[in-house]
C-alpha cells in the first residue's frame, strides 16, 4: 500500500512525532512518501527512508497561488515516481483542499484526515465544512476530539477514534550523566514538562505553583523541555518569582529521553490538548503525571490511579498535587507502574498503526467498491 502523508509543519510538535512515529510503525504494511514545508524534523523522515517533498508554507497571505503550484507539481512529481493510492493528511485541512485540486485529474485517491485538535470554533467549523466535503475519513486522536468535531458538524459517518501511540522507549543507562550535564543533584526532587512554550500550553501556571513547592520541598527543581514565543516571559517569570536557581530550561530537543530518564513527576498544564503525546511518553517511562482535566486527557490519565487531573489554569492545585508527590515516593511508584500499563494497554504504536491500517483498508475497498 502506497500512502503520502501530508504535514502542515515539520518541528519537533507533536503532530509530527505522531507521523513519525505512525509511519515507522506500520513498516513494510506502507510505503510512504510526504509533502511538508521544512522544519527541524525532516532530517529524521530521510533517515527513516521516507521521499519527501518540500513546499512553503500553505497559508493565506500573499504568495498562497505560488505555493499551490509548487504543492501541485510535488504531489505530481510524487505521484508519478511512487503511483501512491491513498492521501494521508494531517493536521491542516488547508492541505487536504489542495491534495483535492491536485489529484483531480488522477485516478480516484482516497484522503484520510487526522484532526489534531484546533484553537478555535472557527478552524473547527471551517474543517468540518472542508472534510464532511472533501475527505473519506476522518481520524480523531480522542474520544473528546469525536465530540467536539460532532458538535461543529463534522459528519459522524466519516469519524472515528485512534488514540495517539508513542514507541517503548529506549531507557538511558547513564541517567548520571544527564543530572550533571543539567547540574541537578541526585537528591532533588525533579519535576519535569516537554511542551512547545506558548501560553495554550500553560507553562506559566506551573512557573507559578512552584513557590509553594519549593517552600515546603527546598531541593525541588523544575526542568522545562521546550522552546517557543514565550520562552523568554517564562524565565522572567521565574527570575520574578525568585525560583529561577530552582528552573532549568533546556530548550527544543530532538530526544527527551534522557529528561525523562531522571524524573519524578512529569506535568502538563496545559489548557488545551487533544491527546498529548508528551503524557503518553511519561507514562512509558512510568512517571506519575499531573495535568489538566481538558481534552483528552482524561482519556490518558486515570485520575488518583496514574496521575492527578487538576482544574486548568490553577497554580494552587498544580501545587498541591505536586506536594502530595514530594512527600510519597510510594503513591510515586505505584501511579507511574499504573501508568506503564495503562500506556501498554492503550496507546503504544503498534495498537496506532494495527487501527489506522484498517482504516486505509476500508477506504480503499470503498473507494474501490469492493
Amino acid at each position: 500500500m502506497k500512502v503520502l502523508f501530508e504535514l502542515p509543519y515539520a518541528q519537533y510538535g507533536g503532530t509530527e512525532k505522531h507521523v513519525f512515529t505512525l509511519i515507522r510503525a506500520l513498516g513494510e504494511n506502507i510505503e510512504p512518501c510526504l509533502i511538508t514545508p521544512y522544519g527541524r524534523f525532516v532530517p529524521a523522515f530521510r533517515e527513516l527512508g521516507v521521499p519527501y517533498e518540500i513546499i512553503p508554507e500553505l497559508a493565506f497571505r500573499p504568495g498562497l497561488g505560488n505555493t499551490l503550484r509548487l504543492h501541485h507539481q510535488a504531489f505530481h512529481k510524487l505521484y508519478q515516481k511512487f503511483g501512491f493510492s491513498l492521501v494521508h493528511v494531517h493536521a491542516g485541512i488547508e492541505y487536504a483542499v489542495a491534495a483535492h485540486f491536485a489529484s483531480r485529474k488522477l485516478p480516484d485517491i482516497p484522503m484520510v484526515f487526522t484532526v489534531h485538535g484546533y484553537p478555535d470554533a472557527a478552524s473547527y467549523l471551517t474543517g468540518g465544512i472542508l472534510a464532511n466535503r472533501l475527505v473519506d475519513h476522518v481520524i480523531c486522536v480522542s474520544e473528546a476530539e469525536r465530540r467536539k468535531a460532532l458538535r461543529y458538524g463534522w459528519s459522524k459517518a466519516k469519524l472515528s477514534v485512534i488514540y495517539n501511540g508513542v514507541s517503548m522507549p529506549e531507557v538511558p543507562d547513564t541517567p548520571e550523566k544527564t543530572r550533571a550535564y543539567w547540574s541537578i543533584p541526585e537528591s532533588a526532587y525533579v519535576i519535569g514538562t516537554v511542551a512547545r512554550l506558548d501560553r495554550r500550553k500553560g507553562i506559566h501556571y506551573l512557573i507559578s505553583a512552584m513557590p509553594k513547592v519549593i517552600s515546603r520541598f527546598h531541593n525541588t527543581i523544575l526542568v522545562i523541555v521546550g522552546d517557543g514565543s514565550m520562552r523568554d516571559e517564562l524565565s522572567s517569570l521565574s527570575r520574578k518569582l525568585g525560583i529561577s536557581q530552582n528552573v532549568v530550561f533546556t530548550g527544543e530537543l530532538p530526544d527527551p529521553s534522557p529528561i525523562l530518564s531522571i524524573l519524578d513527576v512529569f506535568v502538563l498544564p496545559s489548557l488545551t490538548e487533544a491527546l498529548g503525546i508528551a503524557i503518553l511518553e511519561a507514562m512509558a517511562f512510568s512517571l506519575p503525571v499531573i495535568a489538566s482535566n481538558v481534552g483528552g486527557i482524561p482519556e490518558a490519565i486515570d485520575n488518583d490511579r496514574t496521575g492527578i487531573l487538576v482544574p486548568p489554569g490553577n497554580p494552587d492545585a498544580l501545587g498541591e498535587a505536586l506536594i502530595r508527590f514530594a512527600g510519597n515516593p510510594r503513591m510515586r511508584e505505584s501511579y507511574g507502574s499504573a501508568g506503564r500499563e495503562r500506556f501498554l494497554k492503550l496507546f503504544t504504536d503498534s495498537a496506532m498503526a494495527d487501527q489506522t491500517l484498517e482504516v486505509y483498508k476500508r477506504v480503499l475497498a470503498k473507494s474501490q467498491g469492493w
